[in-house]
């Protein structure tokens, strides 16, 4: 399970992701989708369902379109704890989706 430590607002807060599933294809996979808790104090305060599509992750890291299951999942997963921690920083700490 891949996580991040955000802090805002004088709060601490942990990311937690599952790992990314893939859009069912015999192509290229287009998009990944995954769950990502937000944890204060131990406590699950948020999910944030994740979406992140091939397009962004080839323009921003499209060395991990040619690696494994686990480049892609790193990468995945860092783009969404950099947008889900840009909503923490402006006061969204509840369920939401988010497309990163």
């Amino acid at each position: 399970m891949s996580t991040r430590t955000v802090e805002a607002g004088g709060r601490t807060f942990e990311l937690r992701a599952e790992p990314p599933r893939t859009s069912l294809t015999d192509d290229a996979h287009t998009l990944w989708g995954f769950n990502v808790q937000v944890v204060e104090g131990g406590a699950v305060v948020a999910v944030k369902t994740c979406f992140v599509g091939r397009v962004s992750v080839q323009a921003r890291h499209p060395e991990a379109l040619a690696g494994t299951a686990e480049d892609i999942a790193a990468v995945v997963h860092a783009m969404a704890f950099d947008k889900i921690a840009d909503g923490i920083a402006a006061g969204e700490v509840e369920d939401a989706l988010v497309f990163a």
